[in-house]
């Protein structure tokens, strides 16, 4: 069979024009989940919260340069896999599928129909499973290909949440921030932070939390970090009520009780996007840089690290083997 590879990721905007149909798309996916509307009622909604969010998200987009990293650094990633792959003897095309924005879901099916690629393997570009990001883009897959009437044999990765090499890569560039501090390591307070979920999606059976949790485990359990570790949830939307402690009050409380060193892993992201570019960068940074001397540090995603790139090869070779 030819076989081929789909990295799903969320998607984002490239330019402000773009802001506003891509929360479009966001809400559509988001509203079944969290508001109770009749169906008919979603895309109206949808559109309606949008364009109320519109100016809001343009200024977060504006603060990082006009657009979203997101489709560049995931494409890299692709293309970095290929390589990878065609290394260890494995010749196959790597597409990437965006849930709310292009390259959608139907263009990397429409790519991967058109070099005659009757096996895939979809791997998403988000280490834990989540019903909001996992579960939502392989749905739209399985809808996009009954829509081009396209049925390849499909096998899923769901989660590599504590694989050994992701670990690596994500101790390999948190070591390296750590390392750039002036405090004593014992005294660099190292905040683990993850994009948030309502408590509502755990409590149906979401498996994002333990995922996290597992993460973080292996990761300090790599680092041997001898300073404080901490996990929070950053990205709060609407009013339900969400995972806690939120990354922005556990900041807040760090520093008034006297810490001066803080630096924040944004855990549950494979490249940059507005919330680590703006909401940890800007945002939270903020919050530090109102206390004197305090010292602030982001590490960065694992984007192409070499680590990185072996274990989304790992996945798709076991995947090969136990298909």
């Amino acid at each position: 069979m030819s076989t081929g590879v789909i990295l799903t990721q969320l998607g984002g905007p490239q330019s402000l024009s773009e802001v506003q149909p891509f929360l479009y798309n966001f809400f559509t996916d988001l509203i079944p989940d969290n508001i109770p509307v009749p169906k008919p009622l979603v895309k109206p909604l949808a559109w309606l919260i949008s364009r109320w969010r519109a100016p809001y998200s343009r200024e977060l987009y504006r603060s990082i340069g006009g657009g979203s990293p997101l489709r560049a650094q995931s494409e890299a990633q692709a293309r970095a896999l290929a390589v990878e792959l065609a290394a260890r003897g494995r010749q196959m095309p790597v597409f990437v599928a965006m849930r709310n924005w292009s390259p959608f879901s139907r263009d990397a099916l429409r790519a991967a129909r058109d070099a005659a690629v009757d096996r895939l393997i979809v791997v998403p570009l988000y280490p834990q499973y989540s019903f909001s990001t996992t579960r939502s883009s392989l749905n739209e897959l399985r809808a996009a290909m009954e829509k081009l009437g396209y049925a390849p044999r499909t096998e899923i990765v769901e989660e590599y949440c504590d694989d050994p090499s992701f670990i690596a890569a994500l101790a390999d560039v948190t070591r390296k921030y750590l390392k750039s501090f002036r405090a004593a390591p014992k005294d660099v307070h190292l905040i683990f932070s993850a994009h948030g979920l309502p408590r509502h999606y755990i409590e149906r059976g979401d498996p994002y939390l333990d995922q996290i949790h597992r993460t973080v485990a292996a990761a300090t359990a790599k680092l041997e970090h001898p300073g404080p570790i901490y996990v929070s949830f950053q990205s709060k939307l609407g009013p339900a009520k969400w995972l806690d402690p939120a990354t922005e009050r556990l900041i807040e409380r760090l520093v008034a009780d006297g810490a001066r060193a803080l630096c924040v892993v944004p855990v549950a992201f494979v490249s940059e996007h507005v919330e680590t570019l703006n909401e940890i960068d800007i945002q939270y940074a903020g919050i530090a840089a109102r206390t004197p001397g305090v010292e602030f540090q982001r590490v960065c995603t694992v984007k192409c690290h070499p680590r990185f790139i072996r274990c989304l090869a790992d996945q798709v070779e076991r995947t090969l083997r136990h298909a």
